[in-house]
């Protein structure tokens, strides 16, 4: 199907709205800033996105965004100059860009995917240099750093108990190290599309951040708790509670984490809303927690909570 400029627009502003971001930009400031790019009060920053030790699932879950390519769309507000999944750059042009990038002083924004491997910085490499080097040189210089998902922002599975790594989040790592840039935090594994889709408009539009709570995370979308929203509450209120994966009622006892996981999953969810975990029938895993991953993170075949055919007991 071939779509005209404005049907194209149109599923842009789909995007702006998904996100929560259309009171930062009307359909018609966006019309007129196509038709005429100087007068639209704001203009398109360099983007650069750097990958540690992560399983790339951010930018697969980035990449989920559904009204237009979201190439498309991050093209459209922003100079892209490198993603390691999306850009045509290979071998050596990376470390060249890069460095031209940071020896510069033009304003860029600094993505960051996953956890940096302190301890074991050979663990993740690029370009002969681990990538602790580049995200060092790349922050100090950067006008905003964004810690997309919770290997980012808190450290996540790359941080994990029995991991040989020393992960470390980005925000600890540019603390330790006297770097000053200011950082948010959008965690999730993976993370939700819509939060980096909203920070970065709120930057580009306003010249600013959203506002942060303590943890540096959007309030917009971190102030309530999953439990606050859960479709299952009111069994927990009940105090009815569910004994095994797949019954009906509130899945506290087989270790929900929603009473201290705080993300707008349960509004949102994933691949365009289609699904949660709690909404798949799972407790929540808390995801978007500083604790996650838990030890013991999902039920094993061998655990009687999760048997099929197996009924517990109710105290």
């Amino acid at each position: 199907m071939t779509l005209d400029r404005r049907k194209f627009l149109q599923r842009i502003y789909q995007v702006v709205i998904a996100a929560g971001a259309a009171p930062l930009l009307s359909f018609d400031e966006l019309l007129a800033a196509d038709a005429k790019p100087s007068s639209a009060g704001w203009s398109r920053p360099n983007l650069v996105w750097l990958q540690g030790a992560s399983c790339s699932g951010c930018s697969a879950s980035f990449l989920n965004v559904e009204q237009v390519t979201i190439l498309d769309f991050i093209t459209y507000f922003t100079r892209l100059l490198y993603h390691p999944n999306l850009s045509a750059a290979t071998g050596d042009q990376v470390p060249r860009l890069l460095t031209k990038v940071a020896v510069s002083n033009k304003p860029y924004i600094l993505v960051m995917e996953g956890a940096i491997p302190v301890a074991m910085p050979h663990a993740c490499m690029m370009a002969d240099r681990p990538i602790g080097e580049w995200v060092k040189g790349l922050a100090a210089k950067a006008s905003v750093c964004i810690a997309a998902g919770t290997c980012a922002a808190s450290g996540g599975v790359a941080k994990m108990s029995g991991t040989l790594t020393g992960a470390a989040s980005l925000d600890d790592f540019l603390r330790q190290r006297g770097i000053k840039t200011p950082v948010v935090n959008l965690p999730a594994c993976p993370m939700h599309p819509e939060h980096l889709v909203y920070t970065l408009l709120h930057f580009i539009k306003s010249k600013g951040l959203p506002e942060l709570d303590d943890a540096r995370r959007p309030r917009q979308f971190f102030t309530h708790s999953v439990h606050e929203r859960c479709p299952r509450y009111p069994a927990f209120q009940a105090r009815d509670f569910a004994l095994r994966i797949g019954e009906e009622g509130c899945l506290l006892e087989l270790g929900c984490q929603g009473p201290v996981t705080y993300n707008d999953c349960i509004a949102i969810g994933y691949n365009g809303n289609t699904n949660n975990c709690i909404r798949a029938g799972h407790p929540c895993i808390g995801c978007a927690g500083e604790l996650f991953p838990r030890t013991r993170l999902y039920h094993t075949h061998d655990d009687p909570k999760a048997e099929t055919g197996v009924v517990l007991k109710k105290s």
